[in-house]
């Protein structure tokens, strides 16, 4: 029993390894929603390869491939960044997208968001 057990354990895949990484880090303090056929979600996170948002997952069908809009509100001013995704995680509550065959134009606009919300907040909650 034992050495089932140990051997089990041995085969078992460490999830840290480079290839499962996140490239980027999740964003959660944004204020966003993602627009999926015209139909606005609030954002739980983001990131520059994808999104996890609040709806009911049961409309969505995983590996479909859809267009999002990803809307961040800077100031007094709404960016909107299209993107096509695909969507990799549907539960009832929650559907995660991963962002495909993204062109440097948007990779730029959403570092430009992610600089402007920095520049948004006090140093004591950037550092944070």
């Amino acid at each position: 029993m034992n050495e089932k057990i140990l051997k089990s354990l041995q085969s078992a895949i460490n999830d840290n390894k480079e290839a499962t990484r996140r490239r980027f880090p999740r964003r959660m303090t944004d204020i966003c929603v993602a627009q999926v056929d015209g139909t606005n979600y609030p954002v739980r996170d983001w990131s520059q390869c994808g999104v996890l948002f609040e709806a009911d997952g049961r409309v969505f069908e995983s590996n479909t491939e859809c267009s999002v809009v990803m809307k961040f509100k800077l100031s007094d001013v709404v960016t909107e960044i299209p993107v096509k995704a695909r969507v990799i995680r549907a539960s009832k509550v929650n559907v995660a997208l991963e962002f495909i065959d993204v062109p440097k134009k948007i990779q730029s606009a959403f570092s430009k968001v992610i600089e402007s919300t920095m520049a948004l907040k006090p140093e004591s909650e950037q550092q944070a």
